[in-house]
């Protein structure tokens, strides 16, 4: 296929939808990022990549700097600025971060198509660029968040992600499913982390370090052999290497 574009739009408002807030759905932040990062991320992540990535949202919510770390061409556009009109162009759901394999299905098959959850509901809408007329393709992967049930999934896939990626890289998760991990938080081979930990913001972790349980660690940097022997809390903080912290020390400041 040729070069495309893809365009990113929040497409319900707060209170068009069953979260019951007062923030835009893709605005609610998972893992660090708002969901309409790790949607970004997922569309400039297709095969091909998009020539560029516009993303429809009011620029006072955000701006392009939000999305300098994700790979290709970020651009942010006011709503009710012109979007790609011409051209192959995939236009999916701000608040839809795991729709990822969904997108890619449509990528794929080439032809004008729109992925619709269970429901229905439009998730993503591939346009060939030929004015061909769209059919809807049901897809198990369309998804995007409109109820906290929602997010709650899309928080743990998130999680799970950013886990697995983590134990690829050597550190031992003792309990995966209890733990929580923002995208921007590295941690060193052979680290054990025990049950209930959350390790937050831009926070490293050295090498051969055990974080005990339900430790909670802030943008903090914590070094290799270090033992953190459980109920801690580090924020914006520094632990040198082969430090032992007795259960429920805290360290640093909010």
């Amino acid at each position: 296929m040729g070069p495309w574009t893809g365009v990113v739009l929040p497409l319900t408002e707060p209170g068009s939808d069953d979260l019951n807030s007062s923030l835009p759905a893709h605005l609610h932040p998972v893992a660090g990022r708002p969901l309409v990062w790790h949607t970004v991320r997922a569309v400039a992540s297709l095969v091909p990549a998009p020539e560029r990535v516009v993303v429809v949202m009011d620029p006072h919510a955000s701006s392009a700097d939000l999305f300098a770390d994700l790979p290709g061409r970020v651009e942010v556009a006011a709503p009710g600025e012109e979007t790609p009109s011409e051209g192959r162009a995939l236009r999916v759901h701000a608040a839809a971060p795991c729709a990822g394999p969904a997108f890619q299905r449509l990528l794929d098959a080439g032809i004008s198509a729109c992925a619709v959850d269970g429901a229905g509901r439009p998730v993503a809408f591939y346009d060939d660029g030929e004015g061909t007329s769209a059919a809807d393709r049901s897809d198990p992967d369309a998804s995007f968040v409109a109820t906290r049930a929602d997010l709650a999934r899309a928080g743990a896939a998130i999680r799970d992600g950013l886990v697995q990626k983590l134990m690829e890289g050597g550190v031992t998760f003792l309990l995966p499913q209890s733990v929580l991990v923002d995208v921007d938080v590295g941690i060193g081979r052979d680290t054990i982390v025990y049950p209930g930990v959350v390790l937050e913001g831009r926070t490293t972790i050295g090498a051969e370090t055990v974080v005990g349980p339900c430790c909670r660690i802030v943008n903090s940097w914590v070094g290799s052999g270090v033992e953190l022997k459980g109920f801690n809390y580090l924020s914006h903080t520094s632990i040198r290497n082969r430090a032992i912290l007795e259960p429920h020390v805290r360290r640093g400041f909010d």
